[in-house]
């Protein structure tokens, strides 16, 4: 099995071997401090560089979609180009045979990603939540893009009743459905948003009713459910509070060195976050 990981301009891969039943970790390239995670990655793990771009490309999203073999990528705000790119990457089991594909969108700077949950309402997609632009159309919000050519997209959900988002960063998919976004100031902060209206908030959105609910406030990023739906998990890098600025006595739970901060995480399909 393998498991893509990116990093600001290179995209790489993690090459697990044979479930180890024993836990241990034989390589040099990773760190385990649970004996699960040793587990799944086997006894010899390797790391593989796939492929490198001098521009920022490999930034957000990473949403594999298993009937096609593509990962599926959003780009960072680059210098000269008006909006995020999305990219299709296929090939992925060596650097030879990888092939990038840059996807013609019209959604508003696209960020956080989800492979949406097949047999629910709206079929086999992947969700992009777009910070949008200074402009009021098309807005931020929520998008369901075809994973299938021509790759076409649709607005799922663009405002909170009169009120436009402030500029979403990521989503992520319950058992059941549910869609659940953040909806933090930080394209404000970037200069790429008008003057936030709401607050730092959590949404639901339910693509059967197109009931949207505010679920939890102060504190978004990352977003990602459990296996089970029991459990919404939600990354808080309270220090950006959108200005530009850094707040040190924000509200937050964990801090990395160097004075960053959690964005994105991720859960897999035995609940290990």
């Amino acid at each position: 099995m393998s498991q893509s990981i990116l990093r600001w301009t290179t995209l790489y891969t993690l090459f697990c071997t044979q479930v180890s039943p024993t836990g241990a970790l034989n390589s040099s390239a990773l760190e385990s401090y649970q004996p699960a995670f040793a587990a799944l990655l086997g006894d010899s793990p390797s790391i593989v560089e796939l492929v490198t771009s001098y521009i920022q490309l490999f930034h957000e999203a990473g949403v594999y979609h298993a009937p096609t073999k593509a990962l599926w990528v959003a780009s960072d705000m680059i210098a000269n180009v008006s909006n995020r790119f999305i990219l299709r990457v296929t090939g992925l089991d060596s650097p030879s045979s990888t092939h990038v594909e840059y996807i013609n969108h019209t959604i508003p700077n696209p960020v956080g990603a989800y492979r949406y949950v097949t047999g629910t309402p709206l079929g086999d997609v992947i969700l992009f939540v777009a910070q949008g632009t200074m402009a009021k159309a098309p807005p931020g919000g929520i998008y369901a893009l075809n994973p299938f050519p021509p790759y076409n997209s649709s607005l799922l959900l663009g405002s909170y009743g009169d009120y436009p988002f402030n500029s979403p960063d990521d989503v992520t998919v319950s058992p059941d459905g549910t869609i659940w976004m953040t909806d933090p100031v930080y394209g404000f902060g970037q200069g790429s948003r008008p003057v936030p209206l709401l607050p730092n908030q959590v949404y639901s959105y339910n693509p059967s009713t197109h009931d949207v609910r505010v679920v939890a406030d102060g504190f978004p990023n990352g977003i990602k459910a459990s296996p089970d739906g029991s459990t919404i998990y939600i990354g808080d890098t309270g220090a950006q509070i959108g200005n530009g600025t850094l707040d040190f006595q924000g509200p937050r739970t964990i801090y990395a060195f160097d004075r960053v901060a959690p964005d994105d995480i991720k859960v897999d399909s035995h609940g290990n976050l």
